[in-house]
C-alpha cells in the first residue's frame, strides 16, 4: 500500500513561462472565454492563465472544501461590469493552468461514474493529481493515481503491458507526482523511465503543452546519476547470464545449442550500445530458431530458445524487485514501498 501524504513533500522545480508571471493591474481581469467550460447559466467565474471558466459554484463547493472557502470569498470583478450578463457574476483567479482547471472540470462536470471511460491521455491524468491534490477532492485523486500506474505500474507484470505515454519525458512528471502524493510505489516504474532519457531531456525537464516545465528534483536527479550507471551494469550482466550453457533433456542438439549460447553471449555483451540501460525490455529470440530459413549463423532448437526466454523474464523478474537498491531508495514507508509489498497489495485488491 501507498503511504499516506507526506506533509512536506520533496518539491520538484515547476517553471511557468515568463509571459504568465504575474499580470498587471490594468490586465488583471482580461481573459478569453474557453470553449468548452463556458456555460451561460454558470455562477461563477474561475481564471486560470487568461482563460474564463464559466461554471456552476454549488458543484465545485460540494466536491472540495477548499473551493468552497475559497468560492465563498469570490465577488464580482469592476472591470467586467461593462460586459453583458457578467456584471453580477464572481470571479476567481487561481494560479492553476488552464489545461489543469480544463482536464479537472472535465472530471467534475462529466460525472464520475463516466470516469473510465473518457480515455484521458496521461496529460489530463496527471493535471487532474495535480488538482484533486491540491483541492482536497479524493475520489478524483484515488481514480487517476489508478489511472497513472497504468503507465507507470507497482508491479513487474502489470510493467509488461503498461500504457506508453505521447512522450517519454513523461517519466519526469510521474515521479514528481509519486513524491507530491506520496504513492511511492509509482517511483521505482517512474525514475527507470527517466533513466531512459538522455542528459539533455533528463535535465531540460518535460515541457507541457501549457509551456510549463517539470524537471526533476536534486535527489531524485542524484537517484537517477547513480541508477543508470547501475542499471548498464546490469544490462551486461543479464546478456551474460541469458546465453549461459543450458541443461536441456528436450534438447537433440545440446552440443550445437550450447556452441552457439556461447557465440551469442560474446556478440550481445558487445552489441549493448554503451549507455544503454534498459535492462527491463521484453526478449524474443525466436530470429535464432535453427528452422528459419535462412538459417541463423547461431541457430538454437525451439525447445531451448523457450527455455531461454523463460530465464530472461525471471532474470528481469529479479531485476525488477532490486529497483529499490538500484536506484538507492530507503526502505519502508520514508520512500518506497518495496516491490514485494506492491504484489501483495495488488493480490488483496
Amino acid at each position: 500500500m501507498d503511504a499516506p501524504p507526506s506533509p512536506q513533500p520533496l518539491e520538484p522545480t515547476r517553471k511557468r513561462p515568463r509571459s504568465e508571471s504575474e499580470p498587471t493591474a490594468s490586465l488583471q481581469h482580461a481573459f478569453s472565454r474557453d470553449e468548452r467550460f463556458w456555460y451561460e447559466d454558470g455562477n461563477v467565474i474561475i481564471i486560470a492563465q487568461g482563460v474564463g471558466f464559466r461554471v456552476f459554484k454549488g458543484l465545485l463547493a460540494a466536491d472540495s472544501e477548499v473551493f468552497r472557502d475559497m468560492l465563498s470569498l469570490a465577488k464580482p470583478a469592476p472591470d467586467l461590469s461593462r460586459e453583458s450578463g457578467l456584471d453580477d457574476c464572481p470571479v476567481v483567479h487561481v494560479t492553476d493552468t488552464a489545461a489543469e482547471v480544463r482536464s479537472l472540470l472535465a472530471i467534475l462536470l462529466g460525472g464520475r461514474r463516466y470516469m473510465r471511460r473518457l480515455k484521458f491521455e496521461f496529460d489530463d491524468v496527471a493535471n487532474c493529481i495535480r488538482l484533486a491534490h491540491k483541492y482536497g477532492i479524493q475520489d478524483v485523486l484515488e481514480d487517476s493515481l489508478e489511472e497513472l500506474k497504468k503507465y507507470f505500474p507497482a508491479t513487474f507484470d502489470a510493467f509488461a503491458t503498461r500504457l506508453t505515454s505521447e512522450t517519454s519525458t513523461d517519466a519526469i512528471v510521474a515521479a514528481n507526482l509519486a513524491r507530491l502524493t506520496n504513492t511511492l510505489s509509482i517511483l521505482p516504474a517512474a525514475l527507470y523511465g527517466c533513466c531512459q532519457l538522455d542528459g539533455k531531456e533528463l535535465l531540460e525537464g518535460k515541457v507541457r503543452k501549457d509551456g510549463v516545465v517539470d524537471t526533476l528534483n536534486f535527489e531524485d536527479l542524484g537517484h537517477c546519476t547513480d541508477g543508470m550507471r547501475r542499471l548498464c551494469t546490469l544490462n551486461v550482466q543479464l546478456a551474460s547470464d541469458v546465453f549461459s550453457p543450458l541443461d536441456n533433456a528436450e534438447c537433440v542438439i545440446i552440443d550445437r545449442c550450447n556452441t552457439s549460447l556461447a557465440t551469442l553471449q560474446l556478440k550481445w555483451i558487445h552489441r549493448i550500445p554503451r549507455g544503454n540501460g534498459d535492462v527491463l525490455a521484453p526478449w524474443d529470440l525466436r530470429g535464432y530458431d535453427r528452422k528459419k530459413k535462412p538459417k541463423p549463423s547461431s541457430p538454437l532448437c525451439a525447445s531451448c530458445i523457450a527455455l531461454l526466454e523463460a530465464r530472461a523474464t525471471t532474470l528481469r523478474q529479479r531485476i525488477w524487485s532490486e529497483l529499490p537498491d538500484v536506484f538507492n531508495l530507503k526502505e519502508g514507508s520514508e520512500e518506497v514501498v518495496s516491490q514485494e509489498d506492491a504484489v501483495m497489495s495488488q493480490g488483496d485488491s
